[in-house]
């Protein structure tokens, strides 16, 4: 999919190293920029598929969702601390989004790994990109957990189950930070 001069204006290496500059766990682990790619692929295929989403919000999403993890196993917590993370970016400047895309963003993130589904597109294009990479796990969605009809797509799931059983190192704006194997 292009990138618009809007998205790539949004992620910058200014806002990549700050996030970076937090992260806690390998590159190449499972909660790492190599699944934050494959989320970012696969939020951006929903939000073409799905009316109302918005593309930057979840691309934002992408980088941010996981990037306070304290570690790859249980840590509730990481969501919240990735919404704050948002907030404290918007308010250095680092962030340009307007107050309802960042309240978007941040409840996105805060509640990422909460089980719901949602009626809002954007959130709901952010929760599905996200549980369709379980497939790096080896494990398959269950559509109970989809919000958009377009993350119920067997080609849409396909997809998301290729890049995410092969751990595909997928390509993302510059300045995104790069997986390791």
């Amino acid at each position: 999919m292009p990138e618009t001069a809007t998205a790539a204006a949004l992620i910058t290496r200014p806002l990549v190293a700050r996030v970076m500059g937090g992260y806690r766990l390998g590159l190449a682990g499972i909660h790492g920029p190599g699944h934050w790619r494959r989320v970012r692929a696969n939020a951006l295929a929903l939000a073409t598929l799905t009316e109302g989403a918005d593309p930057h919000v979840v691309e934002l999403f992408a980088l941010l969702h996981d990037s306070r993890r304290l570690n790859d196993d249980h840590d509730p917590e990481h969501g919240p601390r990735a919404a704050a993370l948002a907030r404290e970016l918007a308010a250095a400047t680092l962030l340009a989004l307007d107050t309802a895309r960042l309240d978007l963003l941040a409840d996105a993130c805060a509640r990422h790994t909460d089980g719901d589904t949602t009626a809002d597109p954007t959130i709901g294009c952010c929760w599905d990109a996200d549980r369709l990479e379980l497939s790096r796990l080896g494990i398959r969605p269950n559509s109970r957990y989809l919000s958009t009809r377009a993350a119920r797509d067997p080609a849409v799931q396909h997809a998301a189950w290729t890049h995410g059983s092969d751990r595909a190192h997928l390509p993302a704006p510059p300045g995104w930070p790069a997986p390791r194997r």
